[in-house]
């Protein structure tokens, strides 16, 4: 869904001069994302990326880096979650969680930086869970409110 909403705002601006880079754990789907958006007149490469893993973000970054020399626009949706209760959480679910909405964020921004144009953005994804309480959700929102805690201190660096 948030993908449909980006290519829509995209195809508005006449995919102006942008080159999208679509990263994700799942080739089949970044080819068919990346397919949409060429065939809506785009230009976009699809790299398959897991965020969790510091040496793919390196590689994907150092591609960028070699094809477009810079990086305008930075859009972090990277995460998931499943549900449980406070009884039956374990360290797994804990540690892939966090891995993948806290650690996954971090790294994606603080690995960009070099290549940040003045006047970039960097958009976070989030989710109204990191601000309100959800049953069985509760480590799926202590993640997203760590986020939103990403987005509040970052624009004081």
């Amino acid at each position: 869904m948030i993908f449909k909403l980006l290519k829509l705002r995209l195809t508005q601006l006449r995919w102006n001069r942008a080159h999208v880079y679509i990263t994700g754990r799942r080739q089949a789907e970044l080819d068919a994302a990346v397919n949409e958006i060429r065939e809506a007149g785009g230009k976009a490469t699809g790299v398959r990326v897991d965020s969790i893993r510091l040496g793919e973000l390196d590689a994907l970054y150092a591609q960028i880096k070699e094809e477009q020399g810079r990086f305008d626009v930075l859009f972090a949706n990277a995460g998931g979650g499943s549900m449980l209760h406070l009884g039956s959480i374990t360290e797994e679910h804990f540690d892939d969680t966090f891995n993948r909405n806290v650690k996954g964020v971090l790294f994606t921004v603080q690995k960009v930086l070099p290549l940040l144009t003045e006047g970039a953005s960097v958009i976070l994804a989030c989710s109204t869970a990191g601000s309100a309480g959800t049953a069985a959700f509760s480590v799926y929102s202590a993640s997203k409110a760590a986020v939103r805690a990403f987005a509040r201190s970052w624009i004081l660096d």
